[in-house]
C-alpha cells in the first residue's frame, strides 16, 4: 500500500502540474476556482468504485496517491496567473523567498538577509528551492509556488506511509487527512509536512506499537529531517515524548536494547541535522545571540487552549478524541501514547505562558495549537475507527453493511478537501466580467497576496484586482542604478527600507527591517544601535569612513525613503525603536552616487568603487 501511494503520487504529480495550466489564469473567478472541486468529486466516485474490486489496503494506498495529486493540482490552480508562491513577499513568505535566493548561490547554512551569519531558522525547504534554482537557472522566488504544492501534496504520502506501519491502510488514510483542517497555510508547506509526520513518527519511534517499533536508522533520518524542516513541533511534543519513553522503557522486557535504540536514533538525527545545528549553536556559543523573535506576540497567545470545545465539525472530532484517549488509555495500544503527547503539549504551553509572564519569553507557544489540534483530531479518528464498527454491529445484528466504511472515508475526504480548497483559493472582492462571478471568499488570504505582489519591474498579474495591489518596491530600477555604479555582478552590503529586495538580488543585507522576525544570529539590536550611531555622524568625510567601518562592517548601498527634502529615513517594522534618519548632506558626492528619481519616494546612495576597501 505504501509503495502504491508513492507510485500513484509520482504519476499524478506531472499530470496535476500540466492540468493546472490548461484552464484560464484567473482563480479569482468562481467558475475557474470550482475546477478542483469537480475533479475531486469525480476522483472520489471513481476511487470508491475501484475500491470494491481491489483489497482495502491497496485501495487506500492508491487513494492516498490520488489525493496527494489532487492537492498539488488545487494548489497550482490557486496560483495560476502569478509567478509568486503563497503569501507573495509579505511577511514570512518574503523572508522565505530571501532565504531561497541566498541558497541559490550558497551551499552552507546562512541567514536569508544577513548571509554572513548562519541561519537560526530551519533551512531545508528554502535550501532545496535555492539549489534547484541554481541547477535549472530559474529565479528562486519563481520556484516557491511549485515547491509548496509538491511539499503539501507529499505530506499526504509521507503521513500515510508512517501511519500505515502502525494501522490498516484505510485508517492510515483517514489519519493522514486532518492535517489540512488543522493547518492549511500553504506558505508554510514545510511546517505542514513536519506536522504531518510528527505524531506517527513519535509513536513508532518511542512507543511500543503492536506492529513493531520503527528501526533506529529511518527513525533517526526522519527525526533529523524534521529538525531541518521545522523543529518547533519536536520541542512542543518533547515532554510527551519523554513521558512515553520512560513508560516504554519501564515496560520493556529488554531495557538495554530499547536504550540502544534511543541512543542510535538520536545520534543519527543529530548527524543529519548537524550542517544546520553546528554552525547555529557554535555561533551562539562564540558570539552570543539576541532572541528578538520572542518579542512577537501575534498568532493567538491569548486564545483558549480548549480547541475541542469549539462548536465546529473539527471541534466535535477533537472532543471525541479527548474522550477516546481518556477512555481507551489502558484498553487500546494507541490510547496512552496519544494521551501522553497531548498532555505534554499542554504542559509546554503552560510553561511557555509562565515564562512569558515572568520574563517576556513566550517560547513560541502561539504555534502549539497547530500540533494540539492535529493530535486531538487524530485521536478522534482513532476513536471512531475503533468504536464505530462495534456500534454498527450491535445495531445491525452483527454485520457491517457493505460499502459503509468506504462511504465514510469518501465523505471524510470530500469534507476535508473542500474545506482546504476554500482556504487555498484566492479571496477578495467579487469580480464582474459580464456575469456576476464572485470569488470563493471575500477575505484576502495567502493566495491573494501572491497575486497582489508586484514583479521587480512593477507589473502585476492581470488577475489581481486593482484594489488589492500592493505597493511596488522598485527593485529593477534600483538594481540598474547600482549596476551603473558598481558594475554587474557586484554584491554590495545593503541597508534597505524593504526586505523585498533580498528575494530578487544577491546582495547581502546589513539588517532586517522587521525586528521581531530577525534571525537570532544577526544581533538586530546591536546592528540597529550601530546604524543609529552612524546617523549621528554629520560630517560627510567622517560619515564616509564611519559607514565603511561600522561594528558589523561596511554599508555600501543605502535604500532609504525621503520623508521630505532634508530627511531620508530607514524605518524598522514591528518595533518600538524610532526611525533612523539621514540627511542628503551626509552623502558626499565624492564618495557616493545618489539617485533621487525612484518611484515611491525612495532614494538610493551607492558607495563609489574607489572608496570601498
Amino acid at each position: 500500500p505504501s509503495l502504491a501511494a508513492l507510485v500513484t503520487w509520482i504519476i499524478c504529480l506531472p499530470v496535476a502540474y500540466v492540468g493546472a495550466k490548461l484552464g484560464p489564469a484567473d482563480p479569482f473567478k468562481l467558475r475557474v476556482a470550482m475546477i478542483p472541486v469537480v475533479v475531486l468529486i469525480a476522483g472520489v466516485v471513481v476511487a470508491g468504485v475501484v475500491s470494491r474490486r481491489v483489497p482495502a489496503d491497496l485501495a487506500s494506498g492508491i487513494g492516498a496517491g490520488l489525493f496527494g495529486g489532487w492537492v498539488a493540482f488545487t494548489l497550482r490552480v490557486a496560483l495560476h496567473g502569478t509567478p509568486f508562491g503563497f503569501g507573495g513577499l509579505v511577511s514570512d513568505a518574503g523572508r522565505l523567498a530571501a532565504m531561497a535566493n541566498t541558497y541559490s548561490h550558497t551551499w552552507h547554512s546562512a541567514d536569508g538577509i544577513v548571509p554572513s551569519v548562519p541561519s537560526n531558522y530551519p533551512p531545508l525547504f528554502p535550501w532545496l528551492v535555492g539549489r534547484t534554482s541554481a541547477l535549472i537557472s530559474v529565479p528562486a522566488w519563481k520556484l516557491l509556488g511549485p515547491a509548496e504544492a509538491i511539499t503539501v501534496s507529499f505530506a499526504v504520502i509521507a503521513g500515510y506511509m508512517l501511519w500505515r506501519r502502525l494501522l490498516p491502510g484505510p485508517i492510515a488514510l483517514a489519519l493522514t487527512l486532518p492535517v489540512l483542517l488543522c493547518f492549511s497555510l500553504a506558505s508554510k508547506s514545510y511546517e505542514i509536512l513536519a506536522l504531518e509526520i510528527f505524531v506517527p513518527w513519535a509513536i513508532a519511534t518511542f512507543g511500543d506499537p503492536p506492529r513493531g517499533r520503527l528501526h533506529w536508522l529511518p527513525a533517526g533520518l526522519i527525526g533529523g529531517l524534521t529538525i531541518l524542516l521545522y523543529w518547533a513541533f519536536m520541542i512542543f511534543g518533547a515532554l510527551g515524548i519523554l513521558a512515553l519513553t520512560v513508560l516504554t522503557w519501564r515496560a520493556s522486557p529488554d531495557r538495554g536494547r530499547y536504550v540502544r535504540h534511543l541512543v542510535l536514533t538520536v545520534i543519527v538525527a543529530l548527524v543529519v541535522a548537524s550542517w544546520y545545528l553546528v554552525p547555529y549553536l557554535g555561533w551562539g556559543f562564540l558570539h552570543g545571540s539576541s532572541q528578538v523573535e520572542y518579542q512577537y506576540q501575534g498568532g493567538g497567545i491569548q486564545d483558549s487552549p480548549l480547541l475541542f470545545l469549539t462548536p465546529t465539525p473539527l471541534g466535535v472530532l477533537q472532543l471525541i478524541g479527548v474522550i477516546g484517549m481518556v477512555w481507551y488509555r489502558g484498553r487500546v495500544w494507541w490510547g496512552k501514547p496519544m494521551l501522553l503527547l497531548t498532555a505534554g503539549i499542554y504542559a509546554y504551553w503552560l510553561l511557555g505562558l509562565a515564562a512569558f509572564v515572568l520574563v517576556g519569553r513566550h517560547l513560541l507557544v502561539q504555534d502549539t495549537p497547530r500540533l494540539t489540534s492535529l493530535v486531538l483530531a487524530s485521536a478522534g479518528v482513532l476513536t471512531i475507527a475503533h468504536t464505530a464498527p462495534r456500534l454498527v454491529r450491535r445495531l445491525t445484528a452483527g454485520t457491517v453493511p457493505a460499502g459503509l466504511p468506504t462511504l465514510s472515508l469518501c465523505l471524510l475526504m470530500i469534507w476535508i478537501a473542500v474545506t482546504a480548497w476554500q482556504a487555498w483559493m484566492p479571496g477578495g472582492p467579487a469580480s464582474v466580467t459580464g456575469l456576476y462571478q464572485p470569488a470563493v471568499s471575500a477575505t484576502p488570504n495567502d493566495a491573494t497576496a501572491a497575486f497582489m505582489t508586484p514583479l521587480p519591474d512593477g507589473r502585476y498579474s492581470p488577475a489581481a484586482p486593482a484594489s488589492l495591489r500592493g505597493a511596488w518596491f522598485p527593485t529593477k530600477p534600483i538594481k540598474k542604478d547600482v549596476d551603473s555604479v558598481l558594475g554587474k555582478g557586484a554584491k554590495p552590503v545593503t541597508l534597505s527600507s524593504s526586505e523585498h529586495l533580498f528575494a530578487f538580488v544577491r546582495w547581502p543585507g546589513y539588517i532586517a527591517v522587521t525586528r521581531s522576525a530577525a534571525g537570532i544570529d544577526t544581533n538586530w539590536p546591536a546592528r540597529y544601535a550601530a546604524l543609529r550611531k552612524l546617523s549621528l555622524v554629520t560630517d560627510p568625510d567622517a560619515f564616509t569612513d564611519a559607514s565603511e567601518h561600522t561594528a558589523f562592517g561596511s554599508v555600501d548601498v543605502f535604500i532609504l525613503q525621503a520623508t521630505d527634502a532634508a530627511h531620508w529615513s530607514w524605518k524598522p517594522f514591528d518595533s518600538d525603536d524610532p526611525d533612523i534618519t539621514f540627511t542628503p548632506a551626509q552623502f558626499s558626492p565624492q564618495a557616493f552616487t545618489v539617485f533621487t528619481d525612484l518611484p515611491g519616494n525612495y532614494v538610493l546612495a551607492v558607495r563609489q568603487p574607489q572608496t570601498t576597501s
